[in-house]
């Protein structure tokens, strides 16, 4: 699991509304096998005519895959590209420490909102 569904609803209903506010998708996984629709990703940049970026972050790429696209965290990936995140949103969706660590240094570091960040944390179920 790497957060992908919820954000992929995020975006295709904006698409399909044609909303036309920037958006940058930081899709942060271990390898490039687990970026397993990469290739829908990158359409919505064309199919948002501009107003999507698609930012794939790899925490630890294979040899294989012979990476030369961004590496580490995801959310420092976010830090070194945003020095100011006050007038944006941001939804995060994956493991609580994946989240929790982007909540507190995007709103310690970069002035964003506490209300502006909304996420869904992936959590064992208690049966």
């Amino acid at each position: 699991a790497t957060g992908f569904a919820p954000i992929k609803g995020i975006v295709e209903s904006a698409l399909h509304k044609g909303i036309k506010r920037p958006m940058h998708l930081y899709w942060g996984v271990r390898s490039a096998d687990d970026l397993y629709l990469a290739d829908l990703a990158r359409s919505w940049e064309v199919a948002s005519e501009g107003s999507l970026k698609f930012i794939p972050v790899l925490s630890d790429p294979k040899p294989e895959d012979h990476w030369t696209g961004r590496t580490g965290f995801v959310h420092q990936a976010i830090l070194e590209d945003f020095q100011d995140l006050s007038g944006h949103q941001v939804y995060a969706c994956g493991p609580p420490p994946m989240v929790n660590a982007g909540l507190a240094a995007f709103t310690e570091s970069r002035q964003l909102p506490r209300e502006e960040f909304f996420a869904d944390l992936f959590a064992p179920a208690t049966v």
